[in-house]
Order: C-alpha cells, then sequence, then structure tokens
C-alpha cells in the first residue's frame, strides 16, 4: 500500500511539473512573439493571451512570486502596442491605453512589490503620456523620473533605465540622449537576464532613435 502511494505521488508530481514546464515554455514562446511584434494584429494577439493568463492566475487559489510576468506583459504588449501606434502617426488612444496598462502594473507589485521591470515600464508610460499633452508634459516627466529612480536603486545596470533616460531627453537634449542610448547599447551586452522569462526589449528601441539622430 504504502509503495502504491508512492508511486501515485511521483506520478501527480510529475504530472506537476510537466504542466509547469509546458506553461513555462508557453510563455517563453508568448513573449518571444511579441518582442518581435511589427503589427496591430501581433499585438492583439499578445495582448489577448496576457490578459487570458492573468484571468487564469485571478481564479487559481495560490500566488506565486513569479506570478507577476503575467501581469507585466499584458502591460507591456499594450504599450508596445501604443509605441508602434505612435510611431506611426496614430496617438488617439495613449491615455486609455495607458490607464489599462497602468492597471496591470498595479499587478505586479501585489505579487512583486520591488519590481525594476515595472517601475521602467510606468517610466516609459508616463514618457507616452507627455508625449500626448503638452499641458502636463512637465508632471509626466517628473514621474517619469521618480520611477526610474526607483528602478535604479532595485537593478541600476539594467539597460531598459538608460533606454527611458534616452527618450526622456530625446526632445530637448539629442546628444544627451544618443549617450544614453550608446550606454545602454553597452549594458545590453554585459546585463543577464535573471530567466528566460524575463524581460528583453530595447534594443530596437536604440535602434529606432539611434537611426534618427545620425
Amino acid at each position: 500500500m504504502v509503495k502504491k502511494l508512492s508511486i501515485i505521488f511521483s506520478l501527480v508530481v510529475a504530472a506537476y511539473g510537466f504542466a509547469q514546464t509546458s506553461a513555462e515554455k508557453g510563455l517563453e514562446t508568448q513573449i518571444a512573439k511579441l518582442e518581435s511584434a511589427k503589427k496591430s494584429e501581433d499585438f492583439q494577439q499578445s495582448k489577448d493571451y496576457f490578459m487570458k493568463y492573468v484571468n487564469t492566475l485571478s481564479r487559481g487559489t495560490e500566488t506565486k512570486k513569479e506570478d507577476w510576468r503575467a501581469y507585466y506583459y499584458t502591460a507591456l504588449s499594450l504599450v508596445r502596442s501604443e509605441i508602434s501606434a505612435q510611431r506611426q502617426g496614430n496617438t488617439q488612444n495613449i491615455d486609455e491605453t495607458s490607464g489599462l496598462a497602468e492597471k496591470y502594473l498595479s499587478g505586479v507589485f501585489v505579487k512583486n512589490p520591488n519590481n525594476a521591470e515595472a517601475n521602467i515600464l510606468l517610466s516609459q508610460i508616463h514618457v507616452l503620456k507627455a508625449s500626448n499633452n503638452s499641458a502636463d508634459s512637465a508632471a509626466h516627466l517628473a514621474k517619469a523620473n521618480e520611477y526610474l529612480a526607483k528602478a535604479e536603486s532595485e537593478d541600476k545596470n539594467n539597460p531598459r533605465i538608460d533606454v527611458i533616460k534616452g527618450e526622456i531627453a530625446f526632445n530637448s537634449n539629442k546628444e544627451l540622449a544618443k549617450t544614453y542610448f550608446n550606454s545602454a547599447l553597452n549594458k545590453f551586452k554585459t546585463y543577464s537576464k535573471k530567466s528566460n522569462l524575463d524581460p528583453n526589449w530595447g534594443k530596437e528601441d536604440i535602434n529606432y532613435y539611434l537611426s534618427i539622430l545620425k
């Protein structure tokens, strides 16, 4: 009887481990798709997937620290979609999209309070808001710098911090912006992600801005 229970327990553990690995592989695939997204339908697919992922977590009874990624990537898919639209001259949905992204990022801090990546993304959201509202631009850029300061205290070598600093400087001091973008490029060469599920965006933004600053 004991032997039979041991076998059943081993099978349950193995099945759980397989399901967990399968879920992580699926998440890794979707993250890669988001990072390579170009068209509005690509971003929509990412948003749909990550929102569904969040809904699945919200129905569960256990909360894991690692689950912050579901909320983070939902917010990231919203922000990246808006950045893509903005670069194509469409800025109609920035406030609405930013508000929804901030809502999802609040879920990140519930599960992982000192999260540099979430603070970096919040900073970028305020940079987006600043570009859409000249009257409140200074206030949004101040908030952007505030979130970057938090991110630096948590992960000072993160290259995405310099990416956002470059974006903040872009409209006022292009030489300073170029310095930040080049600094970010150098940091990407040595910065190591903690896992394959952690963010890796930023290089495309650097290339985009440096191509303009030539």
